[in-house]
């Protein structure tokens, strides 16, 4: 997943450590030594103090696991047609072009390791969408957005969520009840 992050400069798009690391250890099941050592580099980054001094050193790192990563994923052989790149490579072409979001996390303070609350956030949406077939209406999908915030501030609050959804509600229920506004 990637995110935009605004630094002093300019927004620039950020790739969350959480989705990089499965992708990577996927491919070091798949015997990949590359992706095992990018797997280790980032774990070792993550455990280290924000806005790390030795910037200059990471990205001689990283560049070096690049440089082993193209060795061991050669891009695909010249067949008509658009020729199909295994897994590892397209990996790799991910972590090449925004090389300065890949380290983020650890060249700046701000930026945390990984975004696993915004992707548990738009997972309920993503289910609903592949399980239905995507919203009838507009209008639907942004009730149900609206609904789906509601329930993801109460959770991250810690309060009761049908208890909290009945207190929304009942006001409206009371009012309906006692008929103002016929």
């Amino acid at each position: 997943m990637t995110v935009r992050h605004r630094s002093s400069s300019s927004p620039r798009p950020v790739l969350g450590g959480a989705p990089l690391l499965r992708e990577l250890k996927g491919l070091q099941e798949n015997g990949s030594q590359w992706a095992g050592e990018r797997h280790e580099f980032l774990r070792e980054l993550d455990k280290m103090p924000r806005a790390l001094t030795a910037a200059e050193a990471v990205r001689q790192r990283y560049q070096a696991i690049l440089e082993h990563a193209e060795r061991e994923e050669p891009p695909p052989t010249a067949t008509p047609g658009k020729p199909k790149q295994s897994p590892g490579r397209n990996v790799l072409d991910r972590l090449r072009a925004p090389q300065a979001g890949v380290l983020a996390f650890a060249l700046e303070a701000d930026v945390p390791f990984t975004n696993n609350q915004a992707e548990r956030d738009l997972r309920p949406a993503k289910v609903k969408q592949k399980v239905s077939g995507g919203f009838r209406t507009e209008e639907g999908a942004r009730v149900y957005a609206r609904l789906q915030a509601v329930i993801s501030t109460f959770r991250k609050q810690g309060e009761n969520i049908f208890a909290r959804l009945r207190e929304l509600f009942a006001p409206i229920q009371a009012v309906a009840e006692k008929g103002i506004g016929r």
